[in-house]
């Protein structure tokens, strides 16, 4: 059975760099790295300067620093809005 999948998009300055389908992410928040799977509750949170880890449906992991920035989890969808 394949696992449950969510959107995933992020957004800097230069615009949307990324909007894909994922099956978990890792964000680096304020107080540590916090995971997300699909139907995770509703969040918002500050991010610090890190790697935004995640996984799509094919099980490959990709990664992309972030600088800081905010992280909303709405409706099985993850927005990060990250300064680069």
């Amino acid at each position: 059975m394949a696992e449950p999948a969510f959107q995933l998009r992020v957004v800097t300055d230069e615009g949307t760099v990324l909007d894909r389908e994922v099956v978990s992410v890792v964000a680096p928040g304020e107080i540590g790295y916090l995971g997300i799977l699909a139907n995770h509750a509703s969040l918002l949170t500050t991010l610090t300067a890190g790697r935004l880890t995640y996984r799509t449906a094919d099980g490959t992991t990709h990664q992309r620093p972030v600088t800081g920035g905010l992280l909303e989890v709405h409706q099985n969808r993850v927005t990060v809005l990250a300064s680069s």
